[in-house]
């Protein structure tokens, strides 16, 4: 096992993880790859969730599609997809419709350009975009009364997720109780440079034909901007994407600064409220630094939980489950700090 890391620094140190009850019921399923590629584009059974879509103009002039599934409840879950992720990702259906049955509202923030509609400016969204969270949670507050909002976030989301409360730790709104985030890559580059390991060549093709496809249109729209930007659909890598596209469309210097400022890992130690972070040790898309050990010793705030088995934001028992793991197992972490 490459993590073999993990195992020895949970046997002879005493480091803040939670006891994990994830077991997958099936064999099959202990395979990091299997567990991966089913949840995110097999398990079907799971039925669509009527959205009621809200455009929110940006002061930038561009919008953000929120879409809503909510019955005038008191409490609002918030969801935060991974990358190219969006509302109807099947893990975001699954984890509004539990929450919903839970007496829960919830709202899916489409990013910029996600949402089935190109956005209209050079920028887009990207793993340090915690703004666009601030921007959506004020709204939120703004135009309704909720007594708890809870954050979840995947992958992407779950950097932006702990970001934002770590950011805004400070002037956190009260509304803000608590954050769950699923198989975080905070270490950008590394992750970055993970995701070319010849394991995941099948995932990294699957995610650069929609990243290449949206980064020739921004292209053709504003040349100059991104002139070293030469991806064709299936070709380059993260590395060569975030130097040559998402660093500068984004507005940043060079891509070491983009993933330096992007990564949620500064900003960990101001967390204030409660914040699980859920790593399965088979996850093949993020590096060791994504397991933020130093951080939660002195993080009270801060609660780990790995896995053995799970792959990236996967976490299947079965076949066919009416509910999944991972909004089980936020739910019961809500239940047991709030």
């Amino acid at each position: 096992m490459e993590y073999d890391f993990i195992i020895k620094t949970k046997a002879f140190t005493n480091l803040p993880i939670l006891q994990s009850d994830f077991q997958p019921d099936y064999w099959i399923f202990r395979n990091t790859h299997v567990s991966t590629i089913y949840a995110s584009l097999i398990r079907r059974w799971i039925p669509k969730v009527k959205f009621q879509r809200e455009r929110l103009e940006t002061p930038d002039g561009d919008f953000l599609d929120l879409d809503w599934s909510k019955n005038n409840h008191e409490n609002l879950v918030v969801v935060l997809a991974g990358l190219e992720g969006k509302s109807n990702s099947l893990y975001a259906r699954s984890a509004i419709r539990y929450f919903n049955k839970k007496g829960w509202d919830a709202l899916a923030m489409n990013y910029r350009g996600c949402s089935g509609e190109p956005n209209r400016k050079l920028r887009g969204y990207h793993m340090g975009a915690s703004d666009d969270v601030k921007l959506t949670i004020d709204h939120v507050l703004q135009k309704n009364k909720y007594k708890k909002i809870v954050i979840v976030g995947y992958s992407l989301g779950g950097n932006l997720a702990l970001k934002y409360v770590g950011e805004e730790a400070e002037n956190l709104p009260k509304e803000i109780k608590a954050t769950i985030s699923f198989s975080v890559p905070m270490d950008i580059q590394a992750s970055d440079e993970r995701l070319n390991k010849w394991y995941n060549w099948h995932y990294l093709k699957w995610f650069m034909l929609p990243l290449n496809y949206k980064a020739n249109r921004k292209k053709k729209q504003f040349p100059k901007a991104l002139e070293s930007y030469q991806g064709f659909f299936m070709s380059g890598n993260f590395v060569y994407f975030d130097t040559h596209f998402t660093a500068p469309a984004n507005g940043f210097d060079d891509v070491v600064t983009y993933w330096k400022s992007s990564s949620c890992i500064p900003v960990l130690g101001k967390i204030k409220i409660p914040s699980l972070i859920v790593s399965s040790m088979d996850d093949t898309f993020i590096s060791q630094n994504c397991y933020p050990f130093e951080v939660s010793k002195r993080n009270e705030n801060l609660f780990l939980e790995l896995p053995q088995h799970g792959g990236h934001c996967g976490f299947i028992r079965q076949f066919f489950e009416k509910s999944g793991w991972m909004e089980e197992r936020a739910m019961a972490f809500l239940e047991e700090k709030l």
